[in-house]
């Protein structure tokens, strides 16, 4: 069922701290792994709890500075965080702009509800100007973000700005909320990437985060993976879960059409869940990053 969508062109920027290092060579991808990853020891929480002003809503869970990044881990979400520095990788023989990158700030969580899924959890904190330099596009997708944050529609029609490029489309978002941390603002919302029409699913779909600090020093970006009932475990499944909605046959002649009514009907139904009845909770997602506070 694959047919090409539409190409996407969305990345974004930021710089690094002490964290262990990850050398220049390996892809966004290869740096998630956990043997690659040595864990950044946390400093005493009473030193975290200075390197940020505590949330206007108190969060139950654990504070953690990580490399000059603040956080606070709820208790509704059970992981483990870890932080290293990705090295700089400003050349690539092919030109593409997802194996380009500044050196910056990458987190992983072990022990995540969900796994064997398209993507990993991980964070990625991106010095802007760094980013900027080796990347054309980039000043456009800070300016963009800027202006999504300051109006804050409650229905985007365009791509919402992301980072890193994925070498894809982003087929879809829906349950769209700003969320503001301790020294910025960001984007939530749900979405899949793919080069083609892909379908609502529990492999494909993850929860993102796209944020930028105050200052525009930093852009943090994540995505981790988030299940719902309703859908479908893969995008090629024939089977339609409780409460789900059908996927049209490809050999319908309207099929574009009907595409369209699907992505419309699923985006409404999506929105329509509990925030808790996502894997993991959305709202516990939401007050992990709402907790953030980004630091040199």
């Amino acid at each position: 069922m694959k047919r090409i969508l539409i190409l996407l062109t969305l990345v974004v920027f930021l710089t690094a701290c002490t964290l262990p290092e990850i050398g220049g060579n390996a892809s966004p991808e290869a740096t998630q792994s956990p043997a690659t990853q040595p864990v950044l020891p946390t400093a005493p929480p009473a030193e975290a709890s200075t390197a940020a002003p505590p949330t206007a809503e108190p969060i139950d869970g654990s504070e953690m500075n990580l490399g000059g990044v603040y956080m606070i881990v709820p208790s509704c979400l059970p992981v483990t965080v870890s932080g290293v520095i990705v090295q700089a990788q400003p050349t690539n023989e092919a030109g593409m702009p997802f194996e380009i990158w500044p050196q910056h700030r990458q987190f992983s969580y072990a022990g995540y509800p969900l796994s064997e899924k398209f993507f990993d959890p991980i964070m990625r904190v991106y010095p802007v100007a760094e980013y900027a330099a080796l990347q054309d596009f980039v000043n456009q997708q800070v300016s963009d973000m800027q202006m999504l944050l300051s109006s804050r529609p409650a229905q985007i029609e365009a791509s919402i700005p992301f980072l890193p490029t994925l070498g894809a489309a982003q087929v879809f978002h829906t349950s769209v909320q700003y969320i503001d941390f301790q020294n910025g603002a960001g984007v939530r919302f749900l979405t899949q990437y793919a080069q083609y029409s892909a379908p609502y699913n529990n492999h494909d779909l993850f929860y993102a985060f796209q944020g930028l600090t105050a200052d525009g020093k930093y852009w943090i970006s994540a995505m981790f993976p988030i299940n719902h009932p309703i859908l479908p475990p893969t995008y090629d499944s024939t089977e339609v879960p409780a409460g789900g909605i059908a996927l049209p046959q490809m050999t319908s002649a309207t099929y574009v059409d009907d595409m369209n009514t699907y992505y419309a009907n699923m985006k409404a139904l999506i929105e329509s869940q509990p925030a808790d009845s996502f894997t993991p909770s959305m709202d516990c997602l939401d007050r992990y990053f709402a907790s953030l506070s980004i630091g040199d």
